[in-house]
């Protein structure tokens, strides 16, 4: 394998919601932020003066949803993108090759029709399921009304961007597998495998902002059977704990498999040393014997995932605690 210094710049890849603020003069979180809050404020402001600015709290907080989505899928696109030295450390594969796979693996995600087909179908579908919602929290002013539809259309527009985008990543690690995966015994937090763990982790927990922007969302508004609604937040929080554990199985199964067989094949030296120190327990052998247990505690100790499990207690709390919010909610408006 290539040993040159790993360079993430080598992957250029770049979402559509990356592509839009960039063409603005401003950090790209920033320009998200202001420009959905623009969209609300004339929301606002078309309600004002019509006297019925009822539900605008929904309106807002939808508005701060979609700009977590658009923020949120830049941001898992640049930690994709780091992820790429560290692949180069458990991947045994020349760095142009993997550089020409992971970049095609990330465009298919990214860039090309795709992402614009899934933004038009989940918008489209979006809007007739919530359109008589937009009916009941709007008055009968026409424009505003359809200024509703069109924002919240965009909005779901990007939203559909990002569920492709993260159907393809949840992809990628699975097929990993079928390349020659190095597990070193030395492994520690944000390093080879263990950097993969913790990139899936950071995505997660940025998408459980948006989760919990949802959520407040749905708090927010009148929505009649809040049941159901709770029963849709618990399936969209099972999705996520999905997205970070599903895709990294195969990879486990090799951490596994490659400590047992390192297991298997160390026994039989330890067995050696142990029938000849009962035979001979001189202070060499003693000595030798010892240094092969601590050997042994080694192989023992590593990793059978790519992540420790205090990610995934941190997933947990963050996925659990917007769900007891709407519960108390739920219990406390009925």
């Amino acid at each position: 394998m290539n040993t040159s210094q790993p360079n993430e710049n080598s992957i250029r890849i770049k979402s559509y919601p990356e592509k839009l603020s960039g063409l603005v003069p401003l950090p790209g979180w920033l320009t998200w932020v202001i420009g959905w809050q623009l969209l609300f404020l004339i929301d606002y402001l078309l309600s004002w003066r019509l006297s019925s600015p009822a539900f605008g709290g929904a309106f807002a907080c939808l508005c701060l949803f979609f700009t977590s989505v658009c923020v949120v899928v830049v941001y898992c696109s640049k930690v994709l993108i780091r992820l790429f030295p560290h692949m180069l450390q458990f991947i045994e594969e020349e760095k142009s090759i993997l550089n020409e796979w992971y970049t095609s693996k990330l465009k298919s995600a990214y860039e090309g029709s795709w992402p614009l087909i899934s933004g038009l179908i989940i918008s489209i579908s979006s809007i007739v399921s919530i359109y008589p919602l937009i009916q009941q929290l709007t008055p009968t002013a026409d424009f505003l009304f359809y200024y509703r539809v069109g924002y919240v259309f965009l909005g779901f527009f990007f939203l559909g961007i990002s569920l492709w985008a993260l159907i393809k990543v949840s992809i990628f690690p699975m097929e990993l597998t079928r390349m020659k995966v190095k597990v070193s015994v030395s492994q520690f937090s944000g390093n080879g495998l263990q950097a993969l763990g913790a990139s899936f982790l950071k995505m997660s927990l940025a998408i459980c902002i948006s989760f919990l922007l949802i959520v407040i969302t749905t708090i927010v508004a009148p929505f009649q059977n809040n049941l159901i609604v709770l029963i849709w937040l618990g399936l969209a929080a099972i999705l996520i704990f999905g997205f970070f554990i599903l895709p990294q199985v195969g990879i486990h199964r090799i951490m596994r498999n490659e400590k047992t067989h390192r297991m298997y094949s160390f026994t039989r030296h330890l067995e050696a040393a142990l029938d000849k120190t009962l035979l001979d327990p001189s202070a060499e052998n003693m000595q030798h014997l010892k240094e092969l247990f601590e050997v042994q505690n080694h192989l023992k100790s590593m990793h059978e995932w790519p992540f420790d499990f205090n990610s995934v207690w941190q997933l947990l709390t963050a996925l659990i605690i917007p769900i007891l919010l709407a519960a108390l909610e739920i219990l406390y408006k009925s």
